[in-house]
């Protein structure tokens, strides 16, 4: 790719929950290469498959975003009374879908077993489901390919707080941490850099639900970042 900013040498999907009943990865690779896209780091899927009308994603996407932006306290109430249920399963309107609690890395490990060259992984880790995460990531992180570690305190309901021990792991052994974080204590997007200074951190989807709160946080911190991943954006 060309520009204004000069050739970039490869492009990399750093975000991308793998759900092969919905798009295969033999779907997924003519479409990598139609797009220029040279590699994907896939995350296991996270909830049952659904869908939904791209005029009805356009608009609630919208809603959200801007009232994020603009209006933050009714943004975050939205956020977080709109997307996930009591019993913790995700909501579209008035239909409902299980959250997975323990995703499946075999799942991702499998393609990039089979597509080295494409594909690289996440190990996803759930400390509210799993008593000993360390495990689940000893078990993963030294497959060939595994880039870092993702967790999801807000679907998962937990407070980030419980991802301690999993940030101290990261530390020590250099691997970023993608979080998807909620509001509240599942949303404290300062107590890890904080606790462990020099973490590497990525907050998924621009840094849903703060956004320019959690931009003006890490601007001068080399070590935090922010995904540019959709839905949200």
């Amino acid at each position: 790719m060309t520009g204004r900013l000069g050739r970039c040498e490869m492009i990399i999907d750093c975000h991308y929950h793998y759900e092969p009943r919905i798009f295969p990865v033999e779907r997924m690779i003519p479409g990598m290469d139609r797009h220029g896209i040279d590699k994907v780091a896939l995350i296991p899927t996270m909830v049952e498959p659904f869908s939904l009308h791209n005029r009805i994603k356009q608009v609630s996407n919208s809603m959200l975003r801007n009232n994020l932006v603009y209006l933050n306290p009714l943004g975050r109430l939205m956020y977080r009374s709109l997307l996930i249920d009591s019993r913790g399963d995700f909501r579209i309107l008035w239909e409902r879908y299980r959250v997975i609690e323990r995703p499946d890395n075999s799942s991702v490990a499998e393609v990039m077993g089979k597509h080295p060259q494409r594909f690289m992984g996440w190990i996803f880790v759930n400390p509210a489901a799993d008593p000993d995460p360390l495990a689940e990531i000893d078990r993963w992180s030294s497959l060939e390919g595994m880039i870092g570690v993702k967790a999801h305190p807000f679907w998962h309901r937990y407070p980030v707080e419980k991802l301690e021990p999993v940030a101290a792991w990261c530390r020590k052994n250099g691997f970023p941490l993608l979080i998807h974080l909620g509001d509240g204590e599942s949303g404290d997007f300062r107590r890890l850099p904080e606790r462990y200074p020099g973490i590497k951190i990525i907050y998924a989807h621009a840094g849903i639900p703060y956004f320019r709160a959690l931009w003006g946080y890490l601007k001068d911190k080399a070590n935090l970042h922010v995904d540019l991943s959709s839905p949200y954006l």
